[in-house]
């Protein structure tokens, strides 16, 4: 079963803005609760520390870590993503405004990657492949890293690149209902990579309408999108 994916709207600078001590200590707390022995849970022993690192010197910090914190970066994302978007009202966190009540599966945002890859510049379908593949802090290429997870759980754009997300969108593809690419050799690209991958299992139009009204509320507010799953 596919997994629903929520946009949300979040500070201008992106991930940094986002992992605030207030919020860090709800998702500390999280993974306390969860803590049986220490000794066995070394993934979770390392997250901790990695969220007592950031509380003592700030989210901005992730780009910049210890080499020993790194490997419990993934982890916190997974956690971050279920504070923001699983655990609703009972997050002890401060809650984020939703960019859009659409949430449209993870299959239709892979199936609007065809669709973006064959008719957007890369600069464009690189900034979408992210809500696919998810985003490591600092990370202007999305890799194969996030496909190879169970869950790649989140991803965001900063404000800058919300708005030239949103040009790029517009200049290219048809709006709604269809979303379609506006010159017919890039559908002809886009109906062919779908049906050669598992883009074919979403609807590419459910994906691009959630993102097109997100990116519009994110860019008339100035700020940036998380999508999360």
């Amino acid at each position: 079963m596919s997994t629903p994916v929520s946009f949300l709207l979040i500070p201008s600078e992106g991930l940094a803005g986002v992992l605030t001590r207030a919020r860090l200590a709800a998702m500390r707390a999280t993974v306390a609760e969860g803590l049986e022995d220490p000794e066995d849970d070394d993934d979770e022993v390392l997250l901790l520390e990695l969220m007592d690192h950031l509380s003592r010197h700030g989210a901005d910090t992730l780009t910049r870590l210890p080499e020993q914190l790194e490997d419990g970066v993934w982890d916190l994302l997974d956690v971050l993503a279920d504070e923001l978007v699983h655990l609703g009202k009972d997050a002890r966190g401060e809650p984020l405004e939703l960019a859009t009540q659409l949430h449209p599966s993870e299959y239709d945002l892979q199936a609007a990657e065809a669709v973006v890859g064959s008719s957007c510049a890369e600069p464009i379908h690189r900034l979408w492949r992210f809500t696919v593949v998810g985003r490591m802090p600092g990370q202007d290429i999305p890799t194969s890293t996030g496909s190879m997870r169970a869950y790649p759980a989140l991803g965001y754009w900063t404000g800058a690149e919300v708005r030239q997300l949103r040009e790029g969108l517009r200049e290219h593809l048809d709006g709604a209902p269809d979303y379609k690419p506006h010159l017919r050799s890039a559908r002809i690209r886009a109906w062919l990579q779908r049906k050669l991958s598992p883009a074919r299992r979403g609807d590419p139009a459910r994906a691009l309408d959630a993102a097109t009204h997100a990116l519009d509320k994110a860019s008339r507010q100035g700020v940036g999108l998380l999508f999360a799953r």
